[in-house]
């Protein structure tokens, strides 16, 4: 039995795979004991011989800033680093906006006499007394984390090894800067450790809890834990800080899944649940990267799928501004009290209510869940917003969708106009527990011809978590001309990465010979700020790769002969996940509607069939509207849009 589960903000869903094929359900999540809605899944079975998982653990505590008291050491002179920060700001022309405070209070930041040359040469050496007082001015300061992130250390860590090592001597919990992110960039690299700190004891007693339950039970001794980069690693291989966009990860590696198997090579993922929506593009079979990211106002620079997350899902409350225009999100109803119609307490409207008022969800048991949706307490709480507004209750409805429809617009857009793909030569891959109920009008806007819905696509992010690749990614700056020196260094730094690679595979009771190996450096011209990752091969002119990247990504390239600088060494080990082919189409005869059911359109009351996924047949064809009843979900398919069932058991939606 091969289970995996994915954490959401409103409810974690369930992947199960074993004799009988592939099911999956949904239960609501436990905010504030995150990890009991996994354990009690765990305990509920029997057998499971693999587990991995997806967890927004560690995005949680660093937005909530629920963490250790933490200290934050560097080289002597550079102690207000994280306060200086960068000269950008979040709104250019404000005078009065406020950065987000970093994690280390001024008072825990401390600072050591040592210096390292850029080349990691020593200039300062470091003295044991000054690790002694240091050591004991950090204890005295209550902290309970640390943070070490020294000028250069990327280049020579001997001197952050050795505070480390003094620091763990004492029982601090220590996150070294050279470990967790031995790359340039002083005030990134001193943020992403400062979180990685900041969210480690969290992290390291939930995955000890899961870990506990899984052993209690008959399950394998570790577990693999999704990373934000894309593909799983075995639980006590990961820095916390690598699980920052683990849930939405899953969304993006079942796309490439689906996009194997449907020949798909241009994909938009959208995942919208119940607190948030996720974007990111596939583009020719290839996710979207980044080294650079940004987590509640704070810089992170690690290898992660390049995704946009904004505050709309099915739980996102429904408010007036003070210029009394309709707003929806970014605060959300969760998991707990949830939406009012869910019953349990939830008193604000929220995008869900107003899909139930709508005709879009069948009031009662929720498909794929144990929960069930009242209609009469929707009624009642858009009726008192009817009153305090003076607006009728349809145009309130009506009002809601569109208003979060053009949130995710923005956020669509943000993740793959704006950094040059055409959605157009794309289809929109919908799923979530609400992303089919909205797909197809946001492809309308975006003038995309086709939305594709998988199977259990209310559970195909965890879906994508239990097939995908285990992957190790390494890497470090180097910032040095290229020629034929260079070539050597880079040879012998991506032997010495291969070489932690399989060790770190052995680790994990994986076969390290059917690893595949991808190297990659980052390059740039001479005097430039950024740099564009390009494939390393032996005996290819690295100089003339760079040059025709340049010129595709930018529409022209500078002269031959014109200085190029390699900024860092990049490699990366994936061990390919059990490749499977989605559900099937089981119904041969066709069906009528389950049944039929007045919705609330822009045009008016329209009356739609209602259809259930699981008897759909092979040559399934219907115009919208339509409505289709999932497992986890429901399919909305608009006025003046074709719905087919694929062989594959996907459905497509054509767009006019």
């Amino acid at each position: 039995m091969k289970l995996a589960a994915d954490i959401g903000g409103t409810f974690t869903d369930v992947v199960m795979l074993d004799q009988s094929g592939i099911r999956g359900w949904k239960t609501p999540s436990t905010t504030r004991n995150p990890d009991h809605a996994v354990t009690k899944t765990i305990k509920a079975l029997q057998d499971i011989t693999y587990f991995s998982h997806g967890s927004t653990i560690a995005t949680n505590a660093l937005l909530e800033r629920k963490g250790p008291n933490l200290a934050f050491v560097t080289t002597e002179g550079c102690k207000d680093l994280l306060y200086i920060g960068r000269q950008t700001r979040p709104r250019l022309y404000d005078f009065n906006c406020a950065r987000p405070s970093p994690l280390a209070p001024r008072h825990m930041c401390f600072e050591i006499r040592e210096r390292l040359a850029p080349d990691g040469t020593v200039v300062v050496p470091l003295e044991q007394a000054a690790i002694d007082v240091l050591v004991d001015h950090v204890i005295e300061a209550g902290a309970e984390a640390v943070a070490v992130c020294l000028l250069f250390s990327f280049k020579n860590p001997a001197h952050e090894i050795r505070i480390t090592e003094a620091l763990l001597r004492r029982g601090l919990p220590v996150s070294r800067s050279s470990e967790v992110i031995p790359e340039f960039r002083e005030f990134e690299r001193a943020c992403t450790t400062t979180i990685n700190a900041f969210v480690q004891p969290t992290v390291d007693r939930y995955i000890r809890k899961v870990r506990q339950a899984l052993q209690e039970h008959g399950g394998p001794d570790d577990y693999f834990i999704m990373k934000s980069g894309g593909g799983v690693a075995a639980s006590h291989e990961v820095h916390p800080v690598e699980l920052l966009l683990s849930g939405p990860a899953g969304g993006v590696a079942g796309g490439l899944l689906l996009g194997r198997i449907a020949g798909m090579k241009n994909l938009v993922t959208f995942d919208m649940g119940g607190t948030s929506a996720d974007f990111s593009a596939i583009v020719d079979n290839k996710p979207l990267r980044t080294e650079e990211s940004e987590i509640g106002g704070l810089p992170i620079r690690i290898p992660t799928l390049d995704i946009v997350t904004i505050g709309a899902g099915g739980g996102s409350i429904v408010w007036m501004d003070e210029g009394g225009a309709l707003r929806v999100g970014p605060h959300s109803a969760g998991a707990d009290p949830g939406p009012v119609c869910y019953g349990r307490g939830g008193m604000l409207p929220t995008v869900t209510d107003a899909n139930l008022l709508a005709g879009l969800l069948a009031p009662g048991p929720f498909p794929g869940c144990r929960m069930g949706l009242d209609m009469k307490k929707a009624e009642a709480v858009f009726e008192t917003l009817s009153q305090d507004t003076g607006l009728p209750a349809e145009t309130l409805i009506l009002g809601v969708r569109s208003v979060v429809n053009a949130n995710m617009l923005r956020g669509i857009r943000k993740a793959t106009v704006e950094k040059g793909i055409d959605v157009r030569d794309s289809a929109l891959l919908a799923f979530g527990g609400a992303g089919p109920l909205h797909g197809a009008d946001l492809a309308k806007e975006l003038g995309i011809k086709k939305v594709l819905v998988p199977p259990m696509a209310g559970m195909f992010s965890a879906l994508g978590i239990l097939f995908s690749d285990v992957r190790m990614d390494y890497g470090q700056t180097l910032l040095a001309p290229w020629n034929a020196t260079t070539d050597k260094t880079v040879g012998r730094m991506f032997h010495r990465f291969q070489q932690k690679a399989v060790t770190a595979i052995t680790r994990q009771g994986l076969d390290a010979r059917q690893a595949v190996f991808s190297r990659v450096l980052d390059v740039r011209y001479a005097g430039q700020s950024f740099h564009l990752p390009v494939v390393y091969a032996r005996r290819v002119d690295m100089a003339k790769q760079f040059q025709q990247a340049f010129k595709n990504r930018y529409g022209y390239a500078m002269d031959d002969g014109y200085p190029i600088e390699i900024v860092a060494v990049r490699l990366s080990a994936v061990l390919e996940g059990e490749k499977t082919g989605l559900a099937t189409v089981a119904a041969k005869n066709t069906s009528s509607p389950v049944s039929r059911r007045n919705i609330l359109l822009c045009s008016g009351l329209q009356t739609a069939p209602v259809f259930t996924r699981t008897q759909l047949w092979k040559t399934f064809e219907a115009k919208g509207p339509v409505i289709i009843e999932d497992q986890g979900c429901t399919v909305f398919v608009p006025p003046e849009c074709t719905v087919f069932l694929e062989q594959n058991g996907c459905l497509r939606i054509a767009v006019e």
